[in-house]
């Protein structure tokens, strides 16, 4: 079976897998693990994807609802709103698309046509409507908010896992950090503020959607030494004088890191005179 993504075009009647939902222990850990990889958006970007996601995700909802614990009414309902969206942003769409240049190529032929027969307006016939669910009769505005929201819950539900999310396409997919010397080192801005027995340095930092920085020191000739992993700026050495009363040089790089590995060059050493 062809996952959503696969390439497989949306009205080409091909389901996508799986089949039957998979099986799942007896008791069930209501605090699922979720990964720490950083991942797109899953909405599709591209218009002509979004079809696909639609259909997959209604077809999954039937699947994953019962599971999670959504009744047959939510179920149904939301199916439909994705049967129509897919329906819209698909069939429908391309046909009104292609309608526009006969329905303006008529327009021409009416205002300066030739012949002796008599003009008529071309037509525009819809594609058939998909078929909602047993008991859905109508889809109101709003589907596409609406079917957000169901994502939000999905995911807040006890028995709801990564590995469902996957398959239902409600998760994006995941993104390789870039190696080292591809992307900007970070950039630290020190400033000096008063601290209790000595001076304390504030380093502040953008983190430019990364997940963390990673600040490291030294001063004297000691060797580098990690002082944080951080995720917000700006952040405070407080550390004491090596020798109390007497001032040092303090010498500080740092890199972005994501998803557990460094993911820039250090950035230029910046050096900084901390005073008692």
């Amino acid at each position: 079976m062809p996952l959503w993504n696969s390439g497989v075009a949306w009205s080409s009647g091909a389901l996508w897998g799986p089949t039957a939902p998979p099986s799942f222990p007896a008791k069930a850990n209501t605090k699922t693990r979720r990964s720490t990889m950083q991942r797109t958006y899953y909405y599709p970007t591209a218009l002509a994807q979004r079809p696909e996601w639609h259909t997959n995700f209604a077809a999954k909802l039937l699947l994953y609802g019962p599971l999670l614990g959504f009744t047959t009414a939510q179920i149904n309902n939301a199916v439909a709103d994705n049967l129509y969206l897919a329906y819209g942003l698909g069939d429908w769409l391309r046909a009104v698309r292609e309608f526009g240049p006969a329905a303006t190529g008529a327009l021409r032929v009416l205002e300066s046509g030739t012949g002796g027969d008599a003009f008529t307006f071309t037509g525009y016939a819809a594609p058939t409507l998909p078929t909602l669910p047993v008991g859905v009769t109508e889809v109101l505005p709003g589907a596409l908010t609406r079917t957000f929201g169901l994502v939000r819950a999905i995911k807040g539900q006890p028995g709801y896992t990564e590995a469902m999310g996957l398959d239902m396409g409600i998760v994006g997919s995941e993104l390789v950090p870039p190696p080292p010397g591809t992307v900007a080192a970070p950039e630290l801005s020190p400033t000096l503020i008063p601290g209790d027995a000595n001076q304390y340095v504030r380093l502040k930092f953008i983190k430019r959607g990364h997940e963390y920085i990673v600040i490291q020191s030294r001063r004297g000739s000691s060797a580098w030494d990690e002082l944080a992993q951080s995720n917000k700026s700006p952040y405070i050495d407080n550390r004491d004088l090596l020798l109390p009363g007497s001032a040092e040089v303090r010498e500080y790089r740092a890199r972005f890191w994501d998803n557990g590995n460094p993911s820039s060059d250090w950035c230029s050493i910046v050096k900084v005179t901390v005073g008692p």
